[in-house]
């Protein structure tokens, strides 16, 4: 049984449902709205070794960034994040809970949840949001605007043991701000995957020297040294761009003339073909 604006409201009054903060508005028909907060985790995707083994913590893969107060954080295309509620939910032991995305927000495709979106009964802290673009656009994020809606339901009885219970394994109970994964405590004896088993390079491959002078670029320029910014401004996937900087990848020709074009740097300027041609002859002259 979904509850409705008015069940809602009783069960925040005597005090067994908690959303704090709350904005009164913020209660729908069958629903609360719930904000973003300031607070993301940013997965650094040119870190070693280019998978993820789940058996392992991943301590290092990401990177914790914050949204400022008047300012806003680019979601790139293609790109995840892990967010959080601005609100602290506490569910009593009778209550489940689905956190679903808003339409308007669905309708620019900024999805809220990769599959997270069960609430156990007995949970407890701020829901962490798995923030995604599958747009070829940026996507703005701001601080404290309704991210998602969460609905509650009734269950048959109440929960024998609600998320949290001694014995129950509950790793992410009472988590403040974006969480990450911590499923490796799912095994008893964890082990790195062999590396025979993964595709990928063994060594990464020294910048060329027209990279070197592109990362020299970035970091004077208004960029400040942000390849995610610099990636925005190519209108190229943030991956491919840090492939250049990271794994020794070398632009495409198409994508050496969007660079010459945003920096002006001599190094990526297109070569012409014909009269002042900068291409060597295909065979040199015989001498006389």
């Amino acid at each position: 049984m979904v509850l409705s604006d008015r069940t809602i409201k009783e069960e925040l009054s005597r005090g067994r449902l908690v959303i704090d903060p709350l904005e009164p508005s913020h209660i729908q028909p069958a629903s609360v709205d719930v904000c973003l907060d300031r607070r993301l985790l940013v997965f650094r995707t040119y870190k070693f070794p280019h998978y993820i083994d789940l058996r392992q913590p991943l301590d290092g893969f990401t990177e914790a960034v914050e949204i400022p107060e008047n300012g806003h954080f680019s979601l790139a295309p293609g790109e995840f994040v892990l967010g959080s509620t601005y609100e602290y939910i506490g569910i009593p032991a009778n209550i489940m809970a689905r956190l679903e995305g808003k339409s308007s927000l669905g309708r620019v495709g900024l999805l809220i949840h990769a599959t997270a979106g069960f609430v156990d009964p007995g949970w407890q802290g701020n829901l962490t949001l798995e923030l995604s673009n599958v747009t070829r656009l940026p996507i703005l994020l701001f601080y404290k605007m309704k991210i998602s809606q969460i609905s509650f339901h009734y269950l048959t009885t109440e929960a024998e043991r609600p998320y949290g219970s001694e014995g129950l394994g509950s790793k992410y109970q009472g988590q403040d701000g974006p969480v990450r994964t911590f499923y490796h405590k799912e095994f008893q004896q964890p082990q790195l995957l062999p590396l025979h088993f993964i595709d990928a390079p063994k060594k990464t491959r020294e910048r060329s020297e027209d990279i070197r002078v592109l990362q020299q670029w970035l970091k004077l320029c208004e960029f400040q040294g942000s390849i995610r910014r610099f990636a925005q401004a190519l209108e190229l996937p943030l991956k491919t761009v840090e492939s250049w900087f990271y794994q020794g990848g070398e632009p495409s020709p198409a994508n050496r003339e969007k660079v010459f074009h945003l920096t002006g740097l001599p190094q990526f300027q297109p070569k012409t073909e014909g009269r002042g041609s900068t291409q060597p002859p295909l065979t040199s002259p015989r001498k006389t």
